[in-house]
């Protein structure tokens, strides 16, 4: 029922700290709660059932393609596009599909826009994600701690 938590868990609950922060990314106080977090989360055992759901994103070809990430399995669940309600048992499989789906999704697009255009029909293009650059998934932008901003008067020199 309970274990460790595993770097996943870990980083999910970090991350929570930094984006709930209204602190500015390279301040001490926001440092020393992200630390406090990490000596709090390594000291207490993890209940499984009590593992929220990351919010992830992945953009892809100027499409963004939400999902949820379960820290303590590592699955990945698709919220939106063709794959939506799709549960990957790992990022990179999740990533390789969505890439997958994009392309796909693009190309029918094509083919129907130039159907319409000139009434031609599609070459048949095959998407192989072998060749294609993998993304990487990154948390969704909801709730970003504001952007540094340097202090308006200069500290003095002498």
């Amino acid at each position: 029922m309970y274990s460790t938590p595993t770097p996943n868990v870990l980083a999910s609950a970090l991350y929570r700290v930094y984006a709930d922060s209204s602190q500015a990314p390279d301040s001490l106080e926001l440092w020393i709660a992200i630390a406090d977090t990490a000596v709090r989360e390594l000291q207490m055992p993890v209940l499984v059932s009590l593992v929220p759901w990351v919010p992830i994103a992945l953009r892809y070809e100027q499409v963004t393609t939400d999902g949820e990430f379960f820290p303590h399995t590592g699955s990945v669940r698709i919220m939106t596009g063709p794959l939506t309600g799709t549960l990957y048992r790992d990022a990179e499989t999740a990533a390789r599909e969505v890439v997958v789906a994009t392309l796909n999704e693009l190309i029918e697009q094509r083919t129907t826009s130039s159907d319409n255009d000139s009434g031609d029909s599609g070459d048949g293009e095959q998407v192989d994600a072998g060749r294609v650059p993998l993304p990487s998934w990154r948390f969704r932008d909801k709730g970003n701690p504001p952007a540094f901003t340097p202090r308006a008067v200069p500290p003095l020199i002498s």
